[in-house]
């Protein structure tokens, strides 16, 4: 995502719409404006298309366009975010971004604060980052944040634990665990939110990690895709931390991790 402000937090969801529209909830009082991108072609398609043409119909009068902000073949439209009929258009226009035309269609949002950058998320990635520093929502640096009532939650974007073992460096940043080479030729990061167990093994200095296969279907296409997943996404299952107190630390942290976002133990 642009780097064109400071950021704190991102979100981490299995989703996106409910849990962003969580996260606005959190923190929209302490700004000022929103401005969303949309991508005024994708109301032509379906499935839901037709839902993004007759919710933007009915929000359009709240927002007022910005034709210097566009960027990427999208519109730049901006709302104020201090009274509740404005909020209520722009979380319609949020609403949308659970269907597959309206991820697209509503394709950037930006929260401001006065003019200052608070907020920004890409639907379609289902990214979302915050600079908590600029909101009182009970956010602060270096702190995992649950959404209550939903599997997601808000984590640090510095990274937490950095070390080489195995010509491997490692890393551990936010929600992904980060193994690359150590040319930097090569990389792959894993989502921590489908860890489900972790173990000091050894003399301590190990972690074996257990990941959840993930849900596929019975039928020809899902077991298709379990042979994909097989052969192009293999997370860790042992994690060399050289140290008892680093495989402690991290291991404490993920279950950190884990706790705030769905309250798993592991």
């Amino acid at each position: 995502m642009p780097s064109e402000r400071h950021r704190t937090h991102r979100l981490e969801c299995e989703g996106f719409a409910a849990e962003f529209r969580a996260l606005l909830d959190r923190i929209v009082a302490d700004t000022t404006a929103a401005i969303v991108w949309l991508r005024e072609d994708e109301q032509r398609i379906e499935p839901d298309g037709t839902d993004c043409r007759r919710t933007w119909t009915a929000v359009r009068d709240r927002f007022e366009r910005v034709p210097e902000r566009d960027r990427d073949e999208a519109t730049a439209w901006r709302v104020s975010t201090t009274t509740e009929r404005d909020r209520e258009a722009l979380f319609d226009l949020v609403a949308l971004t659970d269907g597959v035309a309206g991820a697209h269609f509503v394709y950037r949002l930006t929260l401001h604060a006065d003019g200052t950058p608070v907020l920004e998320a890409i639907p379609h990635h289902a990214a979302a980052e915050i600079d908590a520093t600029l909101v009182g929502a009970d956010i602060h640096p270096g702190e995992i944040v649950g959404l209550e009532g939903h599997d997601a939650c808000v984590v640090p974007t510095e990274t937490r634990f950095e070390w080489v073992a195995e010509d491997r460096r490692w890393k551990i940043r936010g929600g992904s665990l980060c193994v690359e080479a150590l040319d930097g030729r090569q990389a792959s990061c894993y989502g921590l939110t489908t860890l489900e167990r972790a173990t000091r093994i050894d003399d301590g200095t190990v972690l074996a990690l257990a990941w959840e296969p993930g849900e596929l279907s019975d039928d020809v296409v899902g077991k298709f895709l379990s042979w994909i997943m097989t052969k192009l996404y293999r997370p860790p299952t042992a994690v060399p931390c050289e140290t008892v107190d680093r495989a402690t630390a991290i291991r404490a942290y993920l279950q950190e991790l884990l706790a705030a976002y769905d309250g798993r133990t592991i």
